[in-house]
């Protein structure tokens, strides 16, 4: 089948077309491309995110520091706090419980004040999960004042917000902390746990993280030089996808 972007995309059409209405819809509200060229590709490095000596909540604000003047939202006022600890899977002397209830990774609540933004405990041994959760809530924060509802509503809110937070720059954090898989063993118990992060799949960040690179004209290996290595081919094959997409790209650059 054939569609306006060519052969086939790896997203297919209609998910593909309302990715470059998202773009467009960031772009309208966000001082259109002018001022989306001043944007970063944000990279997990020591130059974006220097290494300091801070343990626990003061560690989580040092990071979340660092991401809000990254998204360019050093003057917005908010507030950030650890969530309750998960409940103990652990069962018995020898089995952990999989799919036991678990607290998200992040949340985001408007206040009079301006905003109040929750990370889960668990992410402070993982700073690159704890970025990418950041990223979604000031996404959230950044999107809550939009007066033009998002591509498909209100109720898309969720997955159009993991977009913004690649608009913003964190792509390549939103898609190596998709999925995480860990395995436990410690001479008297064991199991495994996999956990996945955002509301949207590896693929779909990625196809919006390489609209990003393209309008920022950024090199392949800008991004591939920090990417989970099985990813890698995946964002190729999306990069030549949005290089092809002309017509779609031209209507963002006109914004």
């Amino acid at each position: 089948m054939f569609s306006i972007f060519g052969k086939k995309t790896l997203l297919g059409q209609e998910l593909t077309e309302w990715q470059f209405d998202v773009f467009a819809w960031l772009l309208r509200h966000t001082g259109g491309l002018t001022a989306f060229r001043q944007r970063r590709l944000i990279l997990p490095t020591p130059a974006f995110f220097p290494q300091r000596n801070e343990r626990g909540h003061a560690f989580a604000e040092a990071i979340f520091g660092q991401v809000r003047g990254h998204a360019g939202m050093d003057d917005w006022p908010c507030a950030v706090y650890p969530q309750d600890d998960d409940p103990d899977p652990l069962v018995g002397r020898a089995l952990l419980i999989q799919g036991a209830p678990q607290s998200p990774a992040g949340t985001y609540r408007g206040t009079e004040e301006g905003a109040l933004i929750t990370y889960h405990p668990r992410q402070l041994g993982d700073p690159m999960a704890l970025i990418a959760t950041f990223a979604h809530e000031l996404a959230h924060y950044r999107t809550a004042r939009f007066a033009e509802p998002p591509p498909g509503g209100w109720e898309v809110w969720e997955p159009v917000t993991d977009l913004a937070a690649v608009f913003l720059g964190f792509g390549i954090f939103l898609a190596n902390t998709h999925f995480r898989f860990s395995q436990h063993g410690d001479g008297q118990t064991m199991g495994w746990r996999s956990r996945r992060q955002g509301y949207l799949s590896e693929p779909e960040i990625l196809h919006m993280h390489a609209i990003f690179t393209n309008l920022l004209e950024l090199p392949l290996a800008a991004t591939t030089a920090h990417l989970k290595p099985s990813l890698r081919g995946i964002f190729k094959r999306l990069c030549r996808e949005v290089a092809a997409a002309t017509a779609e790209l031209e209507k963002l650059r006109a914004l």
